[in-house]
């Protein structure tokens, strides 16, 4: 018996209306979908909840009321009670609730609210803040702890928060859809507590009462619901309150400075209709709209604050604006005339002319966020374009980005199969091979989002002798339990590893009841694109069993680019793509005593379980292209 690690990977596809190109090609992968997308530009592209599995938490809870602002500040969650929504429908205990209208106002204070207090990132200097905190923000949030710790089906399930390098006015925020979890007739009330996930991804138009700037210094603004004709000019498409706040680390406070609404990148409704879905809130496995997974919105900084964000003196609270979800079926879609699709959800009905929003105090929020920008990456022969980079020159601005050509994998030291069915331990041997074969093959840079934190309680990897590192070339006190021991091998110019500890919520097979969600996976792929887009004309995301091989006439990837860019202005190829057997030649007998299928009794009376010799590369190893070109237009999908 033969045991390979093979890579399932849903499709990822661009936010704007791409032209596809289909090229044949050997890659070792796992009948996978692949799929290159360049960047000439900016990404615009119940109460007693049962289903619920407690873990131990690394939070202090206690009431919101208890505790003013304390020295050091730390990252604090806010939550609400489910009970507190009830009012707005005819009938909270429907499994589709329909909204009263007009809306009714909820009776919410701060009183009600649960603090959860997050000691892991907090602000004690500037120096830990820049030196510590701001390059580890993903390893350091709360991500495994929302839906167990604390629940609130109307906060987004944050993975990442950064300022980028090459545009330092506003902070983008990362979340994932914590709904698509777990899905299917089996957990229909779990679906049915999350749905105001679904809300966050579906703009709502605001009026400014009271306040009517757009930068609030002395925290008077009060908003309203609105119709997109009675909206101010920043509140046509937004969901969230972003709220600044600037620490005094010699006086030791923490001071709120003024708050913006949020934007999105795109309107994730108007995909939705593009996409001919009846509504973004489907009932039963919800796996098949998968750009509802992850959630990216950004919070524009107000430019007298722009000075402290270098600094890293600001701090965000995010506060999501509470309305029932809309099934678009049953209440319309809501995107302004501009989109160009039909309106047909009627806001003043649906809320009224008088729906004022509670004050942030009474909200439940995520609060003191860093705010902190990325260091852009860096490559000595590009030296001229990073310096304009550094210097805050819009890129679109310069003839060249610093990279042609960049790869995006989520992986780790070892993990487990789809459906947990067996253990893969070579993820280091197979990273290092991956990694030189791309540069060779004309990558300028690879993003490793090293996911091995998330598996290192399952299978106690300090306690495991490393296969590739625990040897004398390499001194002891260096062999790690993470992929930093295969990244360092490589300069920092090529090779950049992200600490993404993120367990993924659904390790299930596609056709199980209810379907994996690989959440972590999908949220490091869109952070990728957020974070390192923008120095990059082309990016990849491939997994480490997943080979971009150059063939026919060409050498390397940038000579097949070139000629892309310049004689068909295409700006995404997708590749079909099977799985590579391996050649019987590089292999060698293997046995394993733990499992039952390997054992050396079994071998003596059935077929040998096989490894891939030492001496051999995975690609030499997994080289017998047994689906022949052109591939088979099954295999354009994902699998």
């Amino acid at each position: 018996m033969l045991h390979q690690q093979r890579s399932s990977q849903p499709i990822r596809i661009s936010t704007k209306i791409c032209r596809i190109f289909l090229i044949t090609g050997a890659t070792l992968t796992a009948s996978s979908f692949l799929v290159l997308i360049v960047l000439h530009g900016q990404l615009e592209v119940l109460d007693e909840r049962p289903f619920f599995i407690d873990r131990p938490s690394q939070s202090r809870e206690t009431n919101a009321r208890e505790h003013a602002e304390e020295w050091p500040p730390t990252l604090n969650v806010y939550t609400e009670p489910t009970s507190s929504n009830d009012v707005w429908y005819i009938d909270p205990t429907a499994q589709a609730p329909k909204p009263k209208r007009p809306l009714p106002h909820r009776t919410i204070s701060s009183h009600d609210l649960t603090k959860h207090t997050f000691p892991k990132i907090n602000y004690t200097s500037i120096e830990t803040t820049s030196n510590l905190l701001c390059n580890r923000i993903p390893s350091l949030l709360p991500i495994d702890d929302f839906g167990s710790t604390f629940q609130d089906p109307y906060l987004p399930w944050i993975h990442d928060v950064f300022v980028s390098s090459n545009d330092p006015s506003q902070v983008h925020i990362l979340g994932q859809n914590r709904r698509r979890c777990h899905t299917g007739k089996n957990h229909l009330q779990e679906m049915k507590y999350w749905e105001g996930q679904l809300s966050l991804f579906q703009p709502i138009a605001l009026k400014r009462l009271v306040n009517t700037s757009n930068y609030n210094a002395d925290d008077t603004v009060k908003y309203r619901l609105s119709s997109h004709q009675d909206a101010d000019e920043d509140a046509l498409e937004t969901r969230f309150r972003c709220r600044f706040k600037v620490i005094d680390y010699e006086q030791q406070t923490v001071t709120y400075q003024g708050e913006s609404l949020s934007t999105y990148p795109f309107n994730y409704e108007f995909v939705n209709w593009r996409k001919k879905r009846k509504s973004m809130l489907e009932d039963g496995k919800e796996q098949s709209s998968f750009w509802l997974s992850p959630l990216m919105f950004r919070c524009p900084i107000p430019k007298p604050l722009l000075v402290y964000m270098t600094e890293s003196r600001l701090l965000l609270d995010v506060v999501p604006i509470r309305t029932p979800s809309r099934r678009n079926d049953r209440d319309g879609f809501f995107f302004h005339d501009g989109m160009g699709g039909p309106v047909t959800f009627n806001a003043t009905k649906a809320y009224g002319d008088n729906y004022v929003l509670p004050e942030a105090k009474d909200s439940g929020r995520w609060e003191n966020l860093p705010v902190c920008a990325l260091k852009p990456p860096t490559d000595s022969s590009k030296e001229h374009l990073l310096s304009s980079v550094e210097a805050n020159a819009p890129l679109n601005a310069l003839n060249e980005k610093p990279h042609k050509l960049v790869a995006c994998t989520w992986t780790s030291s070892l993990h487990q199969r789809r459906g947990n069915e067996r253990r893969i331990s070579d993820g280091k041997s197979r990273l290092r091979e991956w990694i030189a074969f791309h540069l060779e093959a004309g990558f300028d840079h690879m993003y490793i989002f090293d996911n091995s934190g998330a598996n290192s309680n399952i299978f106690r990897l300090k306690n495991e002798v490393d296969p590739d590192f625990g040897n004398a070339t390499v001194p002891v006190d260096l062999v790690k339990d993470d992929l930093s021991s295969v990244t360092g091998l490589f300069p920092a110019s090529k090779v950049t590893r992200i600490e993404w500890p993120a367990t993924i919520c659904n390790n299930n097979r596609p056709a199980h009841d209810d379907p994996g969600e690989r959440s972590s996976q999908y949220a490091a792929e869109a952070a990728c694109r957020m974070r390192y887009g923008p120095y990059t004309d082309w990016m990849s995301s491939m997994d480490p069993d997943e080979y971009f091989i150059p063939m026919g006439n060409y050498t390397s990837w940038k000579q097949i680019l070139d000629k892309v860019d310049r004689d068909e202005g295409r700006k995404v190829l997708k590749f079909r793509s099977t799985r590579a057997r391996p050649l019987l030649s590089t292999l060698e007998p293997t046995y394993d005593e733990n499992v039952k299928e390997c054992t050396k009794e079994m071998g003596k009376t059935h077929n040998k379980c096989l490894a891939k010799k030492e001496e051999n590369t995975y690609l030499e190893t997994y080289n017998c292209e047994y689906i022949k070109s052109p591939k088979p237009e099954r295999f354009a999908r994902a699998m």
